[in-house]
């Protein structure tokens, strides 16, 4: 049986009260461009931390043996600067769901403002092949209801 949940419409992914998962990463002084600002790579990994907890939380690590969830797109905007010291909150969410993919929406907040928002696709992939697998229903229906 094929379970499919299409993308909600008009989900705000500036706004913390989109996200039903939360960590809490330290912005390291490493983070900083030479202008003192925390520089644009460092945001795509703290999205990626999140993403890594999130799939993990949820019983589906990133890092299976037979199968394995590969990210092949992510896009990122930029609200606000970030600047070290300090921490960033990541909020994350499945936004879209599909047979064999889905997108995670995230968002980074320092102090409550929102500094960027992210959209990244996910494929459920055979290790083996590297090829696009259709996610289990045991996986699916435990995302299902995590779906905004």
């Amino acid at each position: 049986m094929t379970l499919t949940v299409e993308q909600s419409e008009g989900v705000d992914l500036t706004s913390a009260d989109t996200f039903d998962h939360w960590i809490r990463e330290s912005i390291r002084f490493a983070d900083l461009d030479s202008l003192g600002h925390v520089n644009n790579v460092a945001f795509s990994t703290y999205y990626e931390s999140g993403r890594v907890r999130y799939f993990s939380d949820l019983g589906s690590p990133v890092d299976l043996r037979e199968f394995v969830w590969m990210a092949v797109k992510i896009s990122v905007e930029f609200k606000a600067q970030m600047n070290w010291p300090g921490f960033v909150d990541v909020g994350s969410s499945i936004v879209k769901m599909g047979r064999t993919s889905m997108v995670i929406g995230a968002g980074l907040f320092v102090d409550g403002t929102c500094t960027s928002t992210s959209e990244c696709i996910m494929v459920y992939v055979n290790s083996e092949t590297s090829k696009a697998v259709e996610i289990p229903d045991s996986i699916r229906q435990g995302f299902l209801n995590k779906v905004i």
